[in-house]
């Protein structure tokens, strides 16, 4: 009896520190305390962290199909054999069309995140299937009475899941993920976001109308029947007082053999600032941090939007067609789709190693240069000249644009997103950034076709390559570096000011000891 009590003194001496009980033991009842740290940053097992993170992002690809939709289906259905045979291309049917996703995704942005406190982020992500299904079903009546409103009502709710989908899944991953891969995990939202936009490319452009909605409304089953198996924030169940079950789910995210006291004792901290705080505006704008972080954020979606990726996303078969290209449009949206998601594969490899902010830079910057290509393509085209001996110009741009768009500010952003806001203002800056995100896509597809009528398309391309320019500048003064840091280090470094930071490489004078009692 005596030997057993002196064995678990001896375990407990081992924990770093004196001090009450560690939450560990708190949660288990008193039981033998796990493994503790031996220096350094612990590393978990990391498979079902991926696991997680590809149920979750698989409803990113649904969004991307709704984004993807437009590029081959507007040309279907503006053909004299399509159930809407007097649809203009460029009139302002195709126009509402194309952007009333984007309104949909601002409003189903707005109460996600606050939805997704109060039931939690399993839910909230299984949730997000029904505007999708509703969505799918109704393009599959549309035909039956040859119905342009009942587009834009699918399109507005198929938007409404989007951009719910596009505040709910980044910030689970952050809440799951060890900071040592969340950078990659982060990047798997636009990968999956690009798959969906491939497919949309390839079985639009090859699928009868009826067989290509019919196809994306059956791959909501896989994620149906996986989201059920997904398992829940740790940090939403240690805010609901769930402190057993979120022990439970590190246990399972982490390994049997990961130390979780140290997480479970960071995260019952973030609890306690949430309890005291409402999470609502104030919170998130009376900080420094939070300042900086918003501005951040909004200042990512801002030039992520207004660099004009949508509109070539939406427009891209319709681009190539007027370009008069050599290839056919429909081959070269698939290659640029390709390009893309095989780009946010490098990404999520690159993250984690090369820092957010170099990928930001290098993005902004190359993206310049491609969209000033184009647009003095479009202004030889715009001046008669003989373009036929680069008429894959075109292809080449746009599908180099893509692959620096997905190198940097296509993946980067997501991630970011996830890292920069403490649990209790994380829902509503999510909303925010989102909000500000679709309504930036709304703005760039209804008025690409304006501007380009306006200005003619060379002019188009190079507003929007300076824009590009200034994002790189944005991305190297403004944007913090988070790789390899945890949430809390993240928060530190926000609300640390210039005079601070100056100071950091200072001799301090180590103070005395005071001298041991004889």
């Amino acid at each position: 009896m005596h030997q057993a009590a002196r064995s678990e003194d001896n375990e407990m001496a081992e924990l770093p520190g004196p001090g009450p009980r560690s939450p560990v033991e708190t949660l288990k009842g008193g039981g033998q305390p796990l493994r503790p740290i031996h220096g350094g940053k612990q590393e978990g097992r990391k498979l079902f962290q991926y696991l997680a993170t590809l149920i979750a992002g698989s409803i990113m690809a649904q969004s991307g199909m709704n984004l993807g939709w437009t590029s081959p289906v507007i040309p279907h259905l503006s053909r004299n054999d399509s159930f809407l045979p007097n649809l203009d291309p460029d009139g302002e049917e195709v126009s509402w069309i194309t952007s009333l996703m984007a309104l949909g995704a601002i409003l189903g942005a707005v109460p996600s995140g606050k939805a997704a406190d109060k039931i939690g982020r399993k839910i909230a992500i299984g949730i997000t299937a029904m505007p999708f299904l509703i969505c799918w079903v109704l393009m599959l009546l549309a035909p039956l009475g040859a119905s342009i409103p009942v587009l834009y009502v699918a399109r507005f709710i198929g938007g409404i899941g989007a951009g719910a989908a596009c505040v709910l899944v980044p910030v689970y991953i952050g809440e799951i993920a060890e900071p040592s891969i969340r950078g990659t995990l982060g990047t798997f939202f636009p990968i999956f976001f690009s798959l969906g936009i491939v497919f949309s490319y390839t079985a639009g452009s090859y699928l009868s109308y009826m067989a290509f909605n019919g196809c994306c409304c059956a791959l909501l089953v896989p994620f149906l029947v996986s989201v059920i198996f997904l398992p829940e924030s740790p940090s939403w169940l240690v805010q609901r007082g769930r402190k057993a079950d979120a022990y439970k789910v590190l246990r399972l995210l982490r390994g049997a053999n990961y130390d979780v006291s140290q997480e479970i004792g960071e995260l019952l901290e973030e609890s306690e600032q949430v309890q005291v705080k409402e999470g609502g505006l104030r919170d998130l704008l009376g900080t420094k941090a939070g300042r900086k972080a918003i501005g951040t954020c909004v200042g990512l979606m801002w030039f992520q939007q207004m660099c004009g990726i949508d509109a070539v996303l939406f427009y891209t078969v319709q681009i190539f067609e007027e370009a008069k290209s050599s290839i056919d449009p429909n081959v070269a949206t698939i290659i640029i789709g390709i390009i893309e998601v095989i780009m946010g594969l490098i990404v999520a490899v690159t993250i984690d190693r090369f820092g957010r902010k170099p990928l930001l830079v290098f993005s902004g910057s190359a993206m310049t240069i491609c969209l000033g290509i184009l647009g003095y393509y479009y202004k030889m085209k715009e001046d008669k000249k003989d373009i036929t001996w680069i008429s894959w110009l075109p292809l080449a741009c746009i599908g180099m644009f893509n692959v620096v768009f997905s190198l940097g500010y296509g993946s980067v952003p997501y991630s970011i997103i996830s890292e920069l806001f403490p649990p209790e203002t994380k829902g509503i800056a999510g909303s925010i950034s989102i909000m500000t995100n679709w309504f930036l896509v709304f703005l760039v597809t209804r008025t690409f076709h304006i501007l380009t009528r306006m200005l003619h398309e060379s002019v188009t391309f190079w507003l929007f390559a300076s824009i590009c320019a200034m994002s790189a500048l944005f991305a190297f003064v403004y944007v913090p570096e988070t790789k390899g840091k945890s949430l809390q280090e993240i928060q530190t470094k926000l609300a640390r000011r210039k005079k601070d930071r100056g100071r950091k490489h200072e001799a301090v004078e180590p103070k005395p000891l005071p001298l041991a009692p004889n």
